[in-house]
């Protein structure tokens, strides 16, 4: 169910499914979906989205404004327990509305079947790159989903069997850990899908390679590993392009232990960033030192702390703070590529040669988000992804405090006045310069108080058959299906 994605991998395939407003394509731009036509006011306060004319749900039902409104008023209600109700907490009467204290959003404006305005409180220039962030937030069906009330939704049958939805293809089964698989929707508002289906399979690395080898499958991301063995497969090719995301350690800031910045400070000191890009991405990549790294006219703030590899500096940080070296911390990882499962193994090994200890807590995805989401019970977390090149507001989803998890994607539970006032001024410019100076104070801040430890940002690349036509390899890894609408395959 599309509130309630926690990461692209997720949300790419829901919005093939239930389609979105808007999307984001290969070059982290958002594009039109499902609206015909958006229009920002001058002020960046208010967004309004004319749909298209044809669009009907699977069962033969137009989907309209209302379903957009339903879709957007169960996100922002805390009931629900939305991921996505941090990234709205700005539409005018989000507040009210989550609290039960108003009937509906007033911020939510649907004049006619084919039009929804968007009003927000403050003024928000990344509004529309938040709201496809990571690939499009998918639009409910109101009329099979209205008297589901909001508690239970995530727990309904519809939520990991969704029969009904008005992207280009329709869900047809899915095996947990094993592989989803979808159909070409004969109701679809665009051109016809060329694929009758799209099998997605969750595969190790090594399974994937030899399976796209032998032509069982057609599309793969890739390990850094990898990238040298597909350049000799004579059926497939290697695509690779600079990734908008990030891998990162997202620290609980509200440990008492966590919360002076040099005990995370050191954390960064002791960490050889270059050395792990080099040996295990093969250099293909880019070390990050805060969230924000672009796009074109914002490009990585001057004046960050690099945080060169020191053990000597990290040692002495430690002290200083009077770190205890009895502790041990707890990193919850969820096991993945190789590159990373390996990186943090490093990690770790660096960590105790300045006496940080930590114990590698791998648990399964569900596992990871109930701890870190949920219940906010851990010391740290892996993770990476995010579309942080696309525009350096993306990053205030994760920093600013009324986005704490389970509300949004700030971890740690992070807060700092100040953080939050300069977003809020930084979403209400349009000139690239103004913005550029308000985001380079951002990082500054974030540069140093470091509520994550900021690692790096690997390339993406993928392995794809030469009998796949229309593939463009997009910027974000997790979203390869972005225009799978128009794929085709050779016969």
């Amino acid at each position: 169910m599309p509130i309630f994605s926690t990461s692209g991998n997720e949300q790419q395939v829901e919005r093939l499914m239930f389609g979105s407003l808007v999307k984001m394509n290969d070059k982290l731009e958002p594009i039109p979906d499902m609206a015909e036509k958006i229009e920002a006011a001058p002020d960046a306060k208010s967004y309004t989205f004319n749909l298209r004319s044809n669009v009907k749900f699977s069962d033969g039902t137009p989907l309209t404004s209302s379903d957009v409104r339903f879709t957007l008023q169960s996100a922002i209600d805390k009931r629900s327990g939305s991921y996505w109700r941090g990234r709205l907490s700005k539409v005018e009467g989000a507040a009210d509305f989550s609290d039960q204290k108003a009937d509906s959003v007033t911020g939510i404006v649907t004049p006619d079947a084919q039009t929804v305005t968007i009003n927000l409180t403050d003024p928000d220039a990344a509004f529309l790159v938040n709201l496809c962030n990571f690939s499009g937030l998918g639009i409910m069906p109101e009329h099979v989903l209205k008297d589901v009330a909001p508690d239970q939704l995530q727990k309904h049958s519809f939520a990991l069997a969704p029969t009904v939805t008005a992207g280009a293809f329709k869900f047809v089964k899915y095996q947990t850990d094993q592989y989803l698989e979808l159909a070409r929707n004969d109701t679809y508002w665009g051109d016809p899908p060329a694929l009758d289906s799209l099998f997605l399979q969750i595969l190790t690395a090594d399974v994937a390679l030899a399976q796209l080898q032998t032509g069982k499958i057609d599309i793969m991301t890739l390990a850094v590993q990898d990238t040298d063995k597909v350049k000799t497969l004579s059926n497939a090719q290697l695509m690779s392009v600079a990734s908008p995301s990030m891998d990162f350690l997202a620290v609980n800031v509200q440990r008492d232990y966590l919360k002076d910045k040099r005990i995370r400070q050191a954390m960064m000191y002791a960490i050889d960033r270059e050395g792990i890009l080099k040996q295990i991405y093969n250099g293909q990549g880019e070390i990050t030192n805060s969230p924000i790294f672009g796009p074109a006219w914002m490009g990585v703030p001057e004046g960050l702390n690099e945080y060169k590899f020191n053990p000597d500096t990290a040692k002495q940080l430690l002290k200083d703070a009077g770190w205890d070296s009895s502790r041990t911390l707890d990193m919850v990882h969820v096991p993945g590529t190789k590159e990373r499962d390996t990186a943090m193994q490093i990690i770790q090994n660096q960590w105790s040669d300045v006496g940080l200890k930590v114990n590698i807590d791998q648990v399964d995805a569900a596992e990871a988000n109930r701890r870190t989401i949920q219940a906010t019970d851990f010391d740290l977390r892996t993770t990476g992804g995010g579309v942080f090149r696309a525009d350096p507001g993306v990053s205030g989803t994760y920093m600013i405090s009324t986005t704490w998890t389970p509300n949004g994607g700030n971890y740690g539970h992070y807060a700092n006045p100040d953080i939050d006032k300069l977003y809020a001024q930084a979403q209400g410019v349009s000139n690239p310069d103004d913005r550029k100076a308000l985001y380079t104070q951002i990082a500054k801040i974030l540069n140093d108080e470091l509520p994550w430890i900021f690692l790096y940002s690997p390339n993406s690349s993928y392995g794809v058959s030469n009998n796949v036509q229309g593939f463009v390899p997009p910027s974000y890894l997790d979203n390869k299906l972005w225009n799978a609408e128009t794929w085709s395959v050779k016969s």
